[in-house]
């Protein structure tokens, strides 16, 4: 990611001492093949992950029975995702089936609520109770993008052209999640195309996918990637407008071999179905099984363009476990939180008040291959339940734990191997408060029983499925969604819009919906 980052936005570090006329001349020129990140329209759709955590437990394999006052709670993070925040619509949904579920318990418990106004009391406090508005925030946030996009970027075929790009990885397994947002843009006339990793290197293979430089016409950029010695993956990038070519050309043009010629001759006809990409939206490119040296390519060519990248790779970097630990540094911390939203210095007592206030949701999170951090790294060994080593993964099932975490500790007293623990993060344990849950899961059926009138060919194609439901001592991770949008140092949009609650058995140590550890929840907010 940093080389990719070098190469799009320049290495700072290499022009910061030329003060001679040759030199600065020559930068000034480079500089139109690096986009300037600050001019750049920046967003990111993020998800902040957090959990109560008990405190003054003693925690050695045995678990204080959860009845402590709420005073002994402290709400910790556990980590910012800045790229492919799920369950965001599915949440939403959830949150007013549960909704539903309560309004008609009160009406069965609690038939003497007749009236009118008794009836729209009790709604009117579920309602607020149950108020999850990811869908709006995040719709708001796509269209406020693709409207300062084409403000701001004149399109080459006219604005009715430009549409957005969702990319996904393979094993789509959360498709009514993200296809929600699919049709609610439809709504609004805005068109998202959804597209895999692999579909997507097709396109880029088939000269499908490409880059119209500010110096091309349309015309100009077709002539260059259609010639015949043309390979996409020797293409030295440089800042530009990403288009997509949606022609199935045999069928467009009635011919059997394409060529330049052929399309020039129909241009006005060819043109029809190529778009102009306003927004990516990275729903895929996480975790390394999703890259290989072609696709870091493309992965180039993204961040080269004019596209709103949700998120850049800068943000998605920002997103990374490592500088999160980083931000427990108060030098680092006070830097970044010195400056309000217009970049105006805060006063001194605010800092200090700001940054005590963040400090108190952060968990101790170290670098494992540190000599000062040696101290917490013996503790670690010698109390293994009380921590967790974290790499720079994301998707769930990737932690280690228990004595997995004192054996890979013990490398620290190896010359040789140490190093290796600056993959990880040394995290403390967080021990949320428990309570009793019903989890729905299906589990398929190998053995049906009734196979009456089902041919064997039907039973092949429908597995029969059985919904269980079982009350479980559990404890929940709860996340807060959040949306902004920042263009040449402008706060265009920063507000919080939505939630997310993962609920899982209390003795699961992973977590991750999609890999079937956790289940999706609601909360309900009560007083204390």
């Amino acid at each position: 990611m940093l080389e990719v980052c070098k190469k799009v936005y320049g290495d700072n570090s290499d022009n910061s001492d030329n003060s001679d006329n040759s030199n600065n001349s020559n930068n000034s020129n480079n500089s139109n093949n690096f986009r300037n990140i600050k001019d750049d329209i920046r967003c990111v759709i993020g998800r902040s992950d957090y959990m109560t955590n008990r405190n003054n437990d003693i925690i050695d394999d045995k678990e204080k029975i959860d009845d402590e006052n709420i005073n002994d709670k402290d709400i910790k993070q556990i980590e910012y995702n800045t790229i492919s925040v799920a369950f965001g619509n599915l949440s939403s949904i959830l949150f007013n089936g549960h909704k539903y579920i309560l309004k008609q318990i009160y009406k069965e418990y609690f038939p003497y609520i007749g009236n009118e106004e008794e009836q729209k009391e009790v709604n009117d406090i579920l309602d607020k109770k149950f108020d999850n508005n990811f869908v709006q925030g995040i719709i708001t946030c796509f269209k406020k993008c693709h409207d300062i996009y084409i403000s701001e970027y004149k399109p080459l075929l006219g604005s009715h052209k430009v549409i957005m790009m969702s990319i996904l990885h393979e094993d789509d397994f959360n498709s009514f999640d993200k296809y929600k947002t699919t049709n609610e843009l439809n709504k609004i006339n805005i068109n998202q195309k959804a597209l895999t990793i692999n579909e997507i290197k097709l396109l880029f293979e088939s000269k499908k996918l490409f880059l119209n430089y500010k110096d091309e016409t349309l015309i100009d950029s077709l002539k260059r990637i259609k010639n015949k010695e043309y390979n996409p993956y020797n293409e030295i990038f440089k800042p530009g407008k990403l288009l997509i070519d949606l022609n199935d050309i045999e069928d467009i043009l009635n011919v059997d071999c394409i060529n330049i010629n052929d399309i020039l001759k129909n241009i006005n006809k060819y043109e029809r179905n190529i778009f102009e990409i306003s927004v990516l939206y990275f729903r895929a490119l996480y975790t390394p099984n999703h890259f290989n040296e072609n696709i870091w390519k493309i992965r180039e060519m993204f961040e080269f363009s004019d596209a709103i990248k949700i998120p850049s790779l800068p943000y998605q970097l920002v997103g990374s476990k490592k500088i999160q630990m980083l931000l427990l540094d108060n030098d680092i911390l006070k830097k970044y939180i010195s400056l309000n939203l217009n970049k105006e210095k805060k006063s001194d007592e605010q800092i200090t008040k700001d940054m005590t206030l963040l400090k108190k949701t952060f968990a101790l999170q170290v670098d494992p291959s540190q000599n000062i951090n040696a101290h917490i790294i013996q503790d670690a060994i010698n109390n293994e339940n009380n921590y967790l080593l974290k790499p720079q993964r994301e998707g769930g099932k990737n932690n280690l734990h228990g004595n997995q975490v004192k054996q890979k500790l013990k490398l620290f007293y190896d010359h040789n191997k140490k190093q290796t623990l600056s993959h990880y993060v040394l995290m403390q344990r967080l021990f949320p408060s428990t309570f009793t849950a019903i989890h729905c899961r299906t589990q398929e059926m190998k053995n049906e029983i009734c196979t009456t009138n089902i041919s064997n060919e039907q039973q092949k194609k429908k597995p029969s499925h059985l919904i269980q439901f079982s009350p479980e001592k559990s404890i929940s991770e709860f996340s807060l969604f959040h949306n902004f949008i920042f263009y040449k140092n402008k706060n265009i949009l920063n507000e919080q819009k939505g939630y997310l609650v993962r609920t899982k058995n209390y003795t699961e140590k992973e977590g991750g919906a999609i890999c079937g550890i956790s289940s999706l929840d609601s909360f309900f907010l009560t007083e204390h």
